[in-house]
């Protein structure tokens, strides 16, 4: 009886050990499919807002040593969008006879988005290497850069590790801070800090989740907080990457 409960302590001792350090990688498999939602509102008080639904299907094409490509397309946008007292609304799902003036315009400019092909070329660190839009779209591959931007760091992490990443868009500069808040279920668990500089300054705060098997952000929240002119801006985005 001794020995059974000596080796059941070891057998526990030894997997708390091994959740305490993780290295974090990007591992895809060649011809893995991904399913991309992502979900932004911007607050911008009395000026308006935006709130914003897209989704992207993903497919890895190739792997190249520690590089991965990937192809993927936009499937959906849902979009309603306030300026002062004037509200826009488009959704990609409708039909053109079912969507108002308004609607029609903004299809115009949305459907070429959708017609896209978006070529990505991502390392094992999850650092974006190269992005290609064909067409090419103004200002879309920054976005495309954006949606899962989360850089890992060289050594394992464990609970209490933190790494910083630094991002400069049309002027805004932002330093990320990311802590592991804890590791289970084969899950990382990441709180999300950090400070925003350029034409307003701000705040970063928000939670995200990392699969230690692929590398994936499963899921995550992030709001931003800036002043800018004395206006302060809110925009909280959020993202859920699943296999299929």
């Amino acid at each position: 009886m001794k020995r059974i409960i000596i080796v059941l302590l070891v057998l526990t001792s030894l997997s708390v050990i091994s959740q305490e350090s993780v290295l974090l990688r990007v591992n895809y498999q060649k011809g893995d499919m991904y399913v991309l939602d992502l979900e932004s509102k911007q607050d911008m008080g009395s000026q308006g807002g935006m709130d914003m639904k897209m989704s992207m299907n993903m497919i890895v094409e190739d792997i190249d040593g520690d590089n991965f490509k990937t192809e993927s397309k936009i499937s959906k946008i849902v979009m309603e969008m306030a300026q002062g007292l004037n509200i826009m609304s488009f959704d990609s799902r409708k039909k053109n006879e079912d969507l108002d003036e308004t609607g029609k315009m903004l299809k115009k400019e949305f459907d070429p988005m959708m017609e896209a092909i978006i070529y990505s070329t991502i390392n094992n660190l999850g650092k974006n290497i190269d992005v290609k839009i064909i067409p090419e779209i103004p200002g879309m591959s920054q976005m495309i850069k954006q949606s899962n931007s989360i850089n890992f760091p060289e050594e394992k992490v464990s609970v209490g590790s933190t790494w910083s990443l630094k991002n400069e868009t049309q002027g805004m500069k932002s330093n990320t801070v990311y802590k592991v808040l804890r590791i289970e279920n084969g899950t990382v668990y990441l709180d999300v800090s950090g400070t925003v500089s350029g034409p307003g300054e701000g705040t970063i705060k928000g939670k995200v989740e990392i699969d230690i098997s692929t590398g994936v952000q499963k899921k995550g929240d992030v709001e931003f907080t800036v002043l800018i002119g004395g206006n302060e801006i809110k925009a909280n985005s959020k993202i859920s990457i699943k296999k299929v």
